[in-house]
């Protein structure tokens, strides 16, 4: 059994039901992430139990529907996962695509939220606070990671059970049999472009003939290596513009990399023996913070001096819209260049990402600033937070100051010359959670 994520079904007859995919499918049904129920529901009456009753074919449905953008979009993963609930639905079209609720058909389904990042899923429940369906309501909540690839086995079992119980059932011709036949037949181009669209929010067996063409011709001209971060970034409505941006970009942070006064040869060797080469694929953050304490201690910067990273990344910069690109970063003779697009994006913790990514992938001489937390952009993100801004100086001058509060934070933030966004969320992130432990 899959312990990342487990669709457990005991199939039950529905002799009331007429459509005969639901009744073929009714059961009872419970939902487990890493070891917590998330079916767990009170009913009306106040009795508390784990599983719930009614046909799982929906279920099935929607996840053959919707499985390229399971697996690939990773856009939603730059907004804060407390937006991540069926309420938000409304504002965040992509949660039909990505919570359980899109399921739909009547059923009741846990508010549930799956968001692949890469080599991890991101998966976030959460409770109701009244009822909602049929006089109960989901009262567990939680917030889990697990393998992307686990994530993906699990979903595809529970399909290939429904499609069995079909089959025991007599229904062979069913649209869930030819969606999920559609998928498992798609050839290496097929496959290509579904995913180049799911990357770009969109449903690859939705998109017009033209923006398909589209796809596909900038699949088979965007360099490799640019590729991915370009369609997990790129507006979809604007892909010509952000192409062009980046073409621009791509040489002139080139160009911008000899203004960086610092080779990385040092840096690389520093890096390369705390990483080893490799990332902490379940725990990212882990090997950006590391990485940042490694290079502040190479450089000799105490943790409570600002670090100017001027000397290490060049910046220049293209008066072109950049259709949703935030940067684009080269390396050229071991030093590094960037040029930040028209995202909100600080200079400073742009350059401080740069430099992580750079650090991270020696081998690599181009890439994108994306604002989707694949697992590079994770670690450069933990790296230029650390690096910016050490926790352990952060809890050093919060100690002189003998206040936690916004007005200590902010004056932290002016000590780095960084935003307090970044204080707040190493706060937050190594600091809060150690003292409540």
């Amino acid at each position: 059994m899959n312990d990342a994520l487990s669709i457990r079904i005991e199939w039950l007859d529905a002799p009331d039901v007429s459509a005969p995919e639901l009744a073929a499918t009714w059961a009872r049904y419970e939902v487990w992430v890493g070891g917590q129920c998330v079916t767990q529901v009170e009913t009306d009456d106040g009795t508390i139990r784990r599983s719930v009753y009614g046909s799982v074919y929906p279920l099935a449905e929607w996840i053959a529907t919707n499985w390229w953008l399971l697996t690939a979009h990773v856009r939603p993963s730059a907004i804060d996962a407390r937006y991540w609930t069926w309420a938000n639905v409304d504002g965040y079209e992509w949660l039909a695509w990505h919570n359980l609720r899109g399921s739909g058909d009547g059923m009741a389904w846990p508010d549930l939220t799956l968001v692949p990042e890469g080599g991890m899923t991101r998966v976030r429940w959460t409770s109701d606070r009244a009822k909602v369906y049929r006089r109960l309501r989901f009262i567990s909540a939680g917030d889990s990671w697990a393998r992307s690839a686990d994530i993906r086995d699990a979903l595809a079992t529970f399909v290939e059970n429904v499609l069995d119980r079909l089959a025991e059932q007599d229904l062979l011709k069913t649209s869930l049999r030819d969606d999920w036949d559609a998928i498992g037949s798609a050839d290496v181009d097929e496959s290509e472009f579904c995913d180049a669209a799911a990357r770009l929010g969109l449903d690859p067996y939705a998109v017009d003939q033209r923006l398909a063409e589209q796809i596909v011709e900038l699949s088979s001209s965007l360099p490799e290596d640019l590729a991915g971060d370009f369609f997990d970034s790129a507006d979809a409505g604007s892909l010509a513009t952000a192409a062009s941006w980046l073409a621009k970009s791509v040489g002139l942070a080139g160009r911008a990399a000899q203004k960086a006064r610092h080779e990385l040869g040092e840096l690389w060797d520093v890096v390369g023996s705390v990483t080893g080469g490799t990332s902490d694929v379940e725990r990212p953050w882990v090997t950006g913070y590391a990485m940042a304490r490694a290079v502040r201690q190479a450089l000799e910067v105490p943790v409570t001096q600002h670090l100017d990273l001027a000397p290490w990344v060049g910046r220049s910069t293209v008066s072109a819209p950049s259709a949703g690109i935030q940067g684009a970063v080269a390396v050229d003779s071991a030093r590094c260049g960037m040029v930040l697009g028209g995202e909100p994006l600080s200079p400073v913790f742009g350059a401080a990402r740069a430099l992580g990514r750079a650090l991270l992938r020696p081998a690599e001489r181009r890439f994108i600033l994306s604002a989707a937390h694949r697992d590079d952009e994770r670690v450069a993100r933990a790296f230029a937070a650390e690096l910016l801004a050490p926790a352990a100086g952060i809890r050093e001058m919060l100690s002189a100051l003998g206040k936690q509060d916004d007005s200590a934070l902010d004056a932290v933030a002016r000590r780095y010359g960084v935003s307090p966004l970044v204080i707040r969320h190493q706060f937050d992130n190594q600091l809060a959670m150690h003292a409540a432990s």
